[in-house]
């Protein structure tokens, strides 16, 4: 169903539950449908058609959420702005997406240059509105509430999310109302979400795993999304005490941060159900440190932004670390070689997913599209093996194979060795270029305590995995370079390796 569509049955059934908190806000859903109809009619009286796009820089908010309602009442293309990017790709986003609206928060103008304004035709600002904006509120005035014109498209796009760029050139891809809600679904059924799972959202609303697995689900259903407008710890802790959701998404990177909190072993447990993790590997120690702090289990969500949701691991199977579980919905999964030829069960193959609920395509980009989905089938370029019982493990990226004198070595498959000794916590592994082998693997590592020192690991690997597997450097880290997206940042690492590598063969 459209998304709008999909918060006003719930206003209708439950019109005086709360649907979202923020700071001192609170909106039932009958005052959510209500805004976002409002607010849809006010943007197309405004002059924006089916089809703009309205791109968006505003905090994780109460109103974030009603933009994106009401822009999908409308029928418009959501284009969300990473408050952390610098003007200058702030810029380039407008101008690629051709962006006919913005609605940006007063203190994060700055972010968004005048210059880049100008194509703009209607920029609306949250707070003491610019010079040239018109100022968010005056949506209130707006008389109209019947609905906006109708584009006649059976399910419109509704979103633009850009990719990281780890493969290549950023591309805005686009997701449609339609399939996000059906991803909802699965979500739902998958982990078996009621209405009294109230959940946490540190990360920003528009992010698809945020704004399917938390702020869609509840208000499918019913449940109430607390939405944090900062991310520090203390700020989690004091949120999580108040409101005691049943389940939260974390980040790895972030989930580390938090369970390092001592507010973490005070904390009331009692009414969380589970967490749930996705964006990159949690490692083994993530899994025992959810368990550890609140006697839950860490459920691993796998997906990436073109397929949505692929697999989950359910609550009652988090006993397999670094196992991803198995399809959700309707999503079928393959494993191939080099040739495109299934694999055996237990063999390692290129993962390949089909779903009718994968996304619409990259936004003005035919040629790419017909590369990524022409045959039906995503190619996600991550390596998995799949067990006797048809769960999928994820052993990593296809790129992060190293080939060291023409073997393969499989980082991700070290790493797990590596982060079983006992005074190592987290383990990566990453390769670079050698003059001699082509590549050669580089492991980090982050400790439970005290240091057991490079060489001590390396001879610990030398009794484990074949000698081609073996590190030619183990360096501890304080703790693990993170992307923007919160993944962990293997090009600042292999970068670090470098440097180390250096500084060694200088020394020779």
């Amino acid at each position: 169903m459209p998304l709008y569509r999909l918060v006003a049955a719930t206003a209708a059934r439950r019109p005086e539950a709360v649907a979202l908190c923020c700071g001192a806000g609170r909106v039932t859903y009958a005052q959510l449908a209500e805004d976002a109809g409002r607010l849809a009619a006010w943007l197309s009286s405004l002059g924006l058609v089916p089809g703009d796009r309205l791109a968006v820089l505003l905090p994780n908010s109460i109103e974030l959420v009603a933009v994106i309602l009401a822009a999908c009442r409308a029928e418009l293309v959501l284009v969300p702005l990473a408050p952390d990017a610098p003007p200058a790709r702030q810029t380039e986003i407008l101008k690629q997406t051709g962006a006919r609206g913005l609605v940006l928060a007063a203190e994060m103008a700055a972010a968004v240059p005048a210059k880049a304004r100008q194509g703009v035709a209607v920029t609306i600002c949250l707070g003491p509105p610019e010079p040239g904006t018109i100022a968010y509120d005056a949506f209130r005035a707006q008389a109209d509430v019947a609905p906006p014109p109708r584009s006649g498209v059976p399910d419109p796009i509704c979103l633009l999310v850009y990719t990281s760029g780890s493969t290549g050139r950023p591309k805005a891809v686009a997701h449609s109302q339609e399939r996000l809600a059906r991803r909802v679904d699965a979500f739902i059924q998958a982990l078996d979400i009621t209405a009294q799972d109230t959940t946490l959202a540190v990360f920003q609303a528009w992010r698809p795993v945020v704004l399917v697995f938390q702020v869609l689900a509840m208000l499918r259903l019913g449940g109430t999304v607390v939405l944090a407008d900062s991310p520090d710890p203390a700020a989690f802790w004091r949120l999580y005490g108040e409101h005691r959701p049943g389940y939260c998404l974390l980040m790895p990177s972030y989930a580390r941060k938090i369970f390092a909190d001592p507010a973490a072993a005070r904390a009331d447990h009692s009414r969380l159900r589970f967490w749930i993790s996705g964006g990159d590997a949690p490692g083994p120690a993530l899994y025992e440190a959810a368990r550890r702090i609140a006697g839950r289990p860490l459920c691993n969500l796998y997906g990436l932004t073109e397929t949505g949701l692929v697999a989950v691991v359910a609550p009652s199977e988090t006993d397999k670390p670094g196992c991803i579980g198995q399809p959700v919905g309707d999503v079928v999964m393959r494993l191939v070689d080099d040739a495109g030829r299934d694999v055996a069960q237990g063999s390692p193959g290129r993962l390949l997913v089909a779903s009718a609920n994968m996304m619409v395509g990259y936004f003005n980009d035919t040629l790419a599209t017909h590369r990524a989905i022409g045959t039906g089938w995503y190619d996600t370029g991550d390596l998995l093996r799949r067990d006797a019982q048809g769960d999928y493990w994820y052993i990593g990226r296809g790129e992060d194979v190293i080939v060291r004198h023409a073997a393969q070595v499989a980082a991700a498959l070290v790493a797990d060795v590596l982060a079983g000794h006992p005074g190592v916590a987290e383990a990566v592994v990453v390769g670079v270029a050698d003059a001699e082998a082509g590549q050669v693997p580089v492991a980090f590592y982050r400790t439970t305590g005290p240091d057991p020192g490079g060489e001590a690991l390396i001879a610990y690997l030398a009794q484990r995995v074949e000698a081609v597997s073996v590190p030619v450097a183990c360096l501890a880290v304080m703790q693990w370079p993170v992307t923007p997206r919160d993944k962990t940042d293997r090009q600042k690492l292999r970068a670090m390796a470098l440097e180390h590598l250096g500084r060694v063969s200088g020394n020779d």
